[in-house]
């Protein structure tokens, strides 16, 4: 600081002493060349007097006139009749040019008294050149004095001296000046900058002692105050910050800031993952050269023009289609100005998928509650106009209904068993043997195939442990397995097989049935799904079968596969983790 304050004070006395002495100097040679001028004038108007109280018989007289005045007032004179022609000259000899053109003749010959600065052609050297008119009875015309304009040049010259030298001495008195109290003015003021210095490398506990009472001894205990309170808002900003640095990074939304040029001013790692960018991301980047999507820009520029938070959806590509929801917030808001938008950009994608879920779940319960339900109505319409009078008319009509009466339940039964799984509701779970639960199973469907040429064939597996469950929901996975395969096996064997792999349970029913072409496998475990709309509807089922077995196994963090030959026949594999299934939920 010392240097710079020492070549500040430096700078200033060089410019303070340079233009005083550009102006002393243009003001000295503006007043020597206007005193110049006025003396050339008074010899040219005394030399004018003297030619009209002369006589002058013979062209030698004129000559002889300027030759003695010449001598007498030591400057070049020269005579000019009223057309321009030189009649004498002091200095040359011979004719001269016509002189009609010239500026002091043209002055003079107007009856002006003017003097002018000029390159002499003649004498090839810069004259200055004063003119005046004159009159007498034998001649008009105008007299001219010429002197050197190195006569005016010589106090020009010593005049630049004498300032030089003045100047360089002044520019000396005041660098020795200006290091004496250079160093007595900052002396104090290192101390501060010292004291700053720690504070810059971390050193919260640097205290200032002085006794001055001057501005510098109040900037040290400013700064003796400054750096307590810096000591506490640095450690409550650091707090803060990891604080809000936690917050930003548990977030599953993207979160990213940018100012009213959209260049990001921070963001956090779920931001970078819906990027999925491979470049790093940088402060200060444009957001534009990383994310481009319709929905952040509509954000961005409603933010701009209401000046209050909008939202957005929209989708974005790469690894899969995946929709986003934007909310822009506006940051700083002051007035009707902002100083930057907060964005928070959320994957909505299973949102998304839930609620077309939804959708199509609202409308395939609504279709297959109406359809049982049109029957009922339509055959109690039938029987209410007369045909309750014959008996097996009305009875064959009764069958219906209740056949239809009993899908419908068996309808809305599923619907809440899969209601009530998919809300994860549980019972406490036990140790169940599931060699009896599969027992159970086929003992309850016997009836149903006991008429039909298929057969259950299931051998226990001894020694095997026992699976922590709820035994109604195992019952519910193995009853709607069996049910299904027997719908769709006009005759052959269902084998059912258990056994321990590993960790693991395998749990396997195979039939010989009719079997599943592969373009529909990816699809059988969907809500009221049917591969074979019309059997399934003769067959009284739900098409919720599979979609509830498919609910339990993932309720036991368990998983199904489906292997499946058209006409040969389908095998469902499921694995139930022994880990997961042991964990007792209350």
């Amino acid at each position: 600081m010392q240097k710079k304050l020492y070549i500040s004070y430096l700078i200033t006395i060089v410019l303070a002493l340079g233009i005083t002495g550009i102006l002393f100097w243009f003001e000295t040679s503006d007043y020597l060349y206007g005193l110049s001028k006025e003396r050339y004038l008074t010899q040219a108007e005394m030399v004018g007097d003297m030619f009209m109280l002369s006589t002058f018989n013979t062209a030698q007289d004129y000559e002889d006139f300027v030759d003695k005045y010449e001598e007498k007032y030591n400057c070049r004179i020269t005579i000019i009749d009223q057309d321009g022609n030189v009649v004498a000259d002091s200095e040359t000899d011979g004719k001269q040019e016509n002189h009609k053109s010239r500026e002091e003749v043209i002055g003079a010959l107007k009856g002006e008294s003017i003097s002018v600065t000029r390159y002499s052609q003649t004498m090839k050297r810069e004259y200055s050149y004063s003119a005046v008119s004159i009159h007498t009875d034998n001649f008009d015309g105008v007299i001219r004095i010429s002197l050197p304009f190195s006569t005016l040049q010589g106090l020009y010259d010593k005049l630049a001296d004498s300032l030089f030298i003045t100047v360089i001495l002044c520019i000396g008195l005041a660098m020795a000046a200006a290091v004496i109290f250079t160093k007595l003015l900052t002396k104090p003021i290192n101390e501060v900058a010292k004291a700053a210095e720690r504070i810059s490398d971390g050193d919260y506990n640097i205290k200032i002692y002085t006794r001055d009472k001057s501005v510098v001894g109040k900037l040290a205990r400013a700064f003796n105050i400054m750096a307590v309170n810096l000591k506490s808002n640095i450690s409550s900003l650091t707090q803060r910050n990891a604080e809000l640095e936690a917050m930003l990074s548990s977030m599953e939304a993207g979160v990213v800031a940018i100012d009213d040029s959209s260049d990001i001013l921070f963001y956090n790692r779920s931001f970078e993952k819906i990027c999925n960018n491979s470049k790093s991301i940088t402060s200060g980047q444009s957001l534009f050269t990383l994310f481009r999507n319709a929905a952040v820009f509509d954000a961005i520029d409603e933010v701009k023009e209401m000046k209050c938070s909008v939202m957005k959806e929209g989708s974005i590509s790469g690894q899969g289609l995946r929709y986003i929801r934007v909310t822009g917030t506006p940051l700083g808001l002051d007035g009707e100005k902002s100083f930057g938008i907060l964005l928070i950009i959320e994957d909505i994608t299973q949102l998304k998928k839930l609620e077309n879920m939804r959708r199509d779940f609202v409308s395939n319960v609504t279709h297959e509650l109406k359809t049982p339900l049109t029957s009922i109505r339509g055959f109690i319409d039938t029987l209410k106009s007369g045909a309750m009078k014959e008996e097996a008319v009305a009875n064959r009509f009764l069958d219906i209904i209740d056949i239809e009466a009993e899908r419908l339940f068996s309808l809305i039964q599923d619907i809440l068993i899969l209601q009530e799984i998919e809300s994860k509701r549980e019972f406490e779970r036990v140790p169940s043997d599931l060699n009896e639960c599969v027992n159970a199973v086929i003992e309850l469907l016997h009836p149903e195939i006991q008429d039909s040429p298929i057969q259950i064939s299931f051998e226990p597996q001894p020694y095997l442990k026992p699976f922590y469950c709820n035994p109604d929901r195992m019952k519910q996975l193995l009853i709607n397995l069996l049910d299904n395969a027997i719908k769709y096996t006009e005759e052959g064997t269902i084998t059912v097989s258990l056994k321990e792999e590993e960790n693991d349970l395998i749990l396997s029913v195979k039939d010989t049935g009719i079997g599943i072409e592969k373009e529909y496998l990816s699809r059988i475990f969907e809500r009221f799904y049917r591969v074979d709309k019309g059997r399934s509807r003769k067959q009284g089922g739900t098409g919720l079968g599979l979609s509830i077995v498919k609910h339990i196994v993932e309720l036991y963090n368990g998983n199904i596969q489906v292997n499946s030959t058209l006409g040969v026949g389908t095998e469902f594999i499921i694995t139930l983790p022994y880990n997961t299934g042991n964990q007792k939920q209350k």
